[in-house]
């Protein structure tokens, strides 16, 4: 028997497993800085320079650029800082994984916890969240016609799938020197992030653009506290060959290396420099042709049918959730609020048929003049906000992945004390579905080992669970044969107990 065959890449999420770790070092304060009296605030920005999966555990190379904002302990007791590198080292077990296999990562801070050792060291634990999803790919031969279908009775369906095309990375470099007309004393802390992230695929390349925000909050000579503010745009061609205009594209930005010092004080400006990991998997839209059954009124058949995974309705979006807060600062003094770091967080994600709801949390952290003591201090607060997004195709069963990133960040003091927040969350949705389906792998025509020659007629009464086709296909008939003798209108509906004479044809005769 002649068919046609076709390769595919098959694809499916094989596992995901949260996990949260804590690193913990301690930081020197430099010859060059004065004591620590007491600690008023801290932030941090992660990167990782490698991952690789080794004896069924995924290992995790990174460092956390870490600013710790103090009161000095001195006679006027300043404002400064000291910048530290943590490295750490991870190993995630994962069930299942192996050394062939595929998988994404994404790492959060979620807390800085700073305490005070003596006025010379300073303890730090600083809390991960970890995001693993890991996929199996395996390429599939599949028979999808058969060349001579004249003696064969066959059903077959076409279904949609998502197949990976292929998959590349490059590394791209952000660089600035930001002017800040100030006798700079200190830079007090840094904020990085990625955002307008858009990508554009043509001649075998995919070409990614994005823009690397980076907020940094410094003091001056004169003890003022100052901001500003520099967006560095990144780009990066991707190679993939074979690639088309309407497939989907799945990519990452990562940070590899983060570096921010001041320059030379006649300078009056920053340095700023990092790396970014970008990586892109691509998703064609193929539709297959899946054989589910046949048989000969001829001849013996045999298939082989395997059941394999595969991904469909794979879809990856983007929404917007604004907020809009006011926060009551009773000790504000004059308006002097300097800074503001946002951190949002999914508490819990449900999905439904159709749709996502997320609750989530922002911890919002505050730099404001006290007028109490007449220090910069610190105020925390926990925003809860909810949101619900429509996504056609998803279901309970559905694989989601949600990264949810500030977009902008906008502050006011509209008098009485009170701090106008207006805070747009940008949620990136990357959904699929991991469908069970059963492809067959081969088929063998034997010689039938009926004796009998020639027309019979057989009466025969449906059972539950009966349908035409199997019908057809135990007595060696042909749905049309059925239907025509007996006046079926419709195929696809017939009764338990219905009376059915099934002609059965032996070497093409009736």
């Amino acid at each position: 028997m002649e068919f046609e065959s076709e390769k595919i890449l098959l694809n499916h999420v094989l596992a995901q497993k949260k996990e949260s770790f804590d690193v913990e070092d301690n930081i020197i304060i430099p010859d060059i800085k004065p004591d620590v009296l007491s600690i008023v605030n801290s932030c941090g920005n992660v990167y990782v320079y490698k991952k690789e999966i080794n004896n069924g555990k995924l290992k995790l190379d990174g460092g956390v650029q870490i600013d710790v904002m103090y009161l000095a302990d001195d006679e006027k007791n300043n404002l400064r800082a000291v910048h530290s590198n943590l490295d750490f080292s991870k190993n995630i077990d994962i069930d299942g994984i192996d050394n062939c296999s595929d998988f994404s990562c994404s790492l959060k801070i979620k807390n800085i916890e700073p305490k005070i050792l003596n006025g010379r060291k300073v303890s730090l634990k600083v809390s991960f969240d970890a995001n693993v999803t890991i996929f199996f790919n395996e390429e599939k031969e599949y028979i999808k016609s058969v060349a001579d279908t004249s003696n064969i009775q066959m059903i077959s369906n076409t279904i949609k799938i998502n197949s990976m095309t292929g998959c590349g990375e490059t590394i791209s470099s952000a660089k600035d020197t930001i002017n800040v007309n100030d006798n700079l004393a200190d830079i007090l802390s840094t904020n990085m992030f990625v955002k307008n992230k858009e990508v554009k695929i043509s001649y075998n390349k995919v070409l990614s653009k994005a823009d690397v925000v980076v907020n940094i909050l410094y003091i001056t000579e004169d003890e003022q506290v100052k901001t500003v503010k520099t967006e560095i745009p990144v780009m990066g061609f991707i190679d993939i060959a074979g690639i088309s205009d309407n497939e989907i594209c799945d990519t990452d930005y990562e940070f590899r290396n983060i570096n921010i010092k001041p320059n030379n004080v006649e300078d009056h400006s920053i340095y700023v420099e990092t790396e970014l990991l970008i990586k892109c998997k691509s998703y064609a839209t193929k539709e297959i042709n899946l054989i589910q059954d046949l048989y000969s009124p001829d001849n013996d058949i045999v298939i082989n049918q395997d059941s394999v995974s595969v991904i469909e309705n794979k879809n990856i979006m983007t929404d917007l959730q604004c907020i809009k807060e006011k926060i009551s600062i009773p000790e504000l003094k004059d308006n002097l609020v300097y800074d503001i770091n946002v951190t949002p967080n999914i508490v819990k994600q449900n999905n439904m048929n159709n749709s996502i709801s997320y609750e989530c949390e922002l911890q919002v952290t505050i730099l404001y003049q006290s007028s109490i003591t007449n220090r910069i201090e610190t105020k925390s607060q926990t925003i809860d906000f909810s949101k619900e997004v429509e996504c056609l195709e998803i279901n309970k069963n559905s694989v989601v992945n949600t990264m949810i990133e500030p977009e902008t960040i906008e502050f006011s003091c509209s008098g009485n004390n009170v701090l106008d927040l207006n805070v747009n969350i940008n949620f990136t949705i990357d959904s699929c579905n991991n469908s069970i389906v059963d492809m067959v792998s081969n088929i063998k025509a034997e010689n039938s080992e009926q004796s009998d020659r020639g027309y019979s007629l057989v009466i025969y009464y449906v059972k539950s669970g009966d349908t035409l086709w199997k019908i057809a296909k135990k007595f060696r008939s042909t749905i049309d044969e059925i239907a025509q003798i007996n006046g079926i209108e419709n195929v696809d509906k017939i009764n338990r107990g219905d009376q059915l004479f099934i002609p059965r044809y032996v070497s093409g005769k009736i």
